[in-house]
């Protein structure tokens, strides 16, 4: 585990500028990405952007609720940013909305992290023996998890569905019932989990074979 440890560091140390890329620009493309497809989906312009006083906010939240147990999952769940459309038809009632909130954010720029691992250790593999091939079955599975994470991570609302943003909302406009959709919401935080751990059982059978690659040339 060691040796894997200190190819890992070795092998960012000379592609570090591919990890910082593939992290940071995954969760910016994810997020404007998440935007643009919500609304081509909808075919609205958002008409309304709301940056939250999360301080003044959390602040509430101390002073309101007698127990920190419950404190937690509440001022992580609170947004930072808002923006959606509001319909004047409807008192003004946002139809839609898309929110950034910090665990979901942390979230997915792990995600993007450990892509950029995958992508630091594919490009040093190619530098120790240029005829190294990708192995298109760990390109796939990483495409899988990348998926689970972009769906699981989605924090939208819309009136049809829910009030409060959920990634099941994403399942809904994709065409999936209402009712089913909502079944499936707690499922959510399995998919997760599995989204990360298949990335990162990626990433070990990415250094075992940079190992043996490495093994291969140096001796």
């Amino acid at each position: 585990m060691a040796t894997y440890f200190k190819l890992l560091v070795k092998a960012i140390k000379q592609r570090w500028d591919i990890l910082l890329l593939t992290s940071f620009g995954f969760l910016i493309l994810y997020y404007i990405g998440l935007l643009l497809v919500t609304m081509i989906r909808f075919g609205e312009i958002p008409n309304y952007v709301e940056f939250y006083d999360v301080l003044a906010t959390y602040q509430l939240i101390f002073e309101g609720t007698p127990s920190f147990q419950d404190t937690l999952p509440i001022l992580i769940a609170e947004p930072w940013f808002e923006t959606g459309y509001k319909n004047p038809n409807y008192y003004g009632v946002a139809t839609w909305s898309f929110m950034l909130i910090p665990p979901k954010m942390l979230l997915v720029f792990v995600m993007g992290l450990l892509l950029g691992v995958f992508a630091v250790l594919i490009s040093y593999s190619r530098k120790v023996a240029c005829t190294v091939k990708t192995d298109k079955r760990l390109v796939a599975a990483a495409s899988m998890g990348s998926v689970l994470i972009s769906l699981t991570s989605a924090t939208l609302t819309w009136v049809v569905c829910c009030a409060t943003p959920s990634w099941v909302v994403a399942l809904a406009m994709l065409g999936m019932s209402s009712s089913l959709a909502l079944w499936l919401e707690p499922m959510g935080s399995f998919l997760s989990v599995g989204g990360l751990v298949l990335m990162m059982w990626i990433i070990v059978i990415q250094l075992k074979k940079l190992g043996k690659i490495e093994n291969e040339v140096f001796t």
